[in-house]
This record gives structure tokens, sequence and C-alpha cells, in this order.
């Protein structure tokens, strides 16, 4: 029983310090319309998708990030890429991308494939984490 009260204890302790990473995702499959999907979320922040096309056969995407309170809002963005099939694609080698935004202020994401097989995307949104030193 000590034993059983010792883990749990250790679970808790462990939790209490792990990072929230919930957020939202704009997702567009191939020929089809972008949904907003949220994942457990409380973070105060919308995605819009303003324009979808191809560049010189890259798709391009541009994405409205807004923030839907009135103090600022420190995130991060990462977009993923999926063939005509909705198989994840490799990523085009950035990590996550740091934006803030003012309350109630909107900016755009711009993002281009990273080859010509990606005809679907998802944004994904989430407060920046913070590296413990």
């Amino acid at each position: 029983m000590k034993a059983y009260g010792a883990a749990l204890g250790l679970m808790l302790l462990l939790s209490a310090c792990s990072t929230n990473t919930s957020g939202v995702a704009l997702y567009a499959p191939a020929g089809g319309a972008a949904t907003l999907e949220t994942h457990n979320s409380s973070l105060d922040a919308t995605l819009t998708e303003q324009s979808r096309r191809q560049q010189n056969g890259l798709l391009q995407v541009n994405v409205i990030l807004a923030n839907t309170q009135s103090g600022d809002n420190h995130l991060q963005y990462l977009f993923y890429w999926y063939d005509g099939s909705g198989q994840e694609l490799a990523s085009d080698g950035r990590g996550w991308t740091p934006i803030k935004l003012h309350g109630y202020q909107s900016r755009t994401l711009s993002a281009l494939a990273p080859n010509e097989s990606a005809q679907g995307y998802r944004v994904y949104v989430r407060e920046v984490i913070e590296e413990s030193n």
C-alpha cells in the first residue's frame, strides 16, 4: 500500500510540473474546406483560412490568426503538410515559430509547401512553452 501511495504522489508531483501544450488548429485536406479544431484549449485565439493557391507548383496558404482577448498573447505556430491521400509529408525543417499578438490583433501566417506533392495542410497554434534552465 505504501508503494501505491508513493507512486501516486510521484505522479501528482510530475503532473504539476507538466506544460500545457494544447491549442487550436486549422485543418484543410486536399480539395476540402478548412475546419477549426480545438484541442482542450483555453487559448484565446482563432484561425481562419484567407487563401489557398498554387504558386509555381507548390501549395501556398495564408491563414489569419486572431487574438480574441484584450491582453497580449504569446503564441507559436507550426505548419504540417499532407498529400492527396491525407498522409503527412516530411516537414520543411522549420520548428515552432513564435508570434506575439496584442489585444484583439490579427496577423496573417503564410507558408509555402516543401514539395509539389503537398495538397493539404494543418497549422497548429499553442501558447509559447517557456524552457526552464
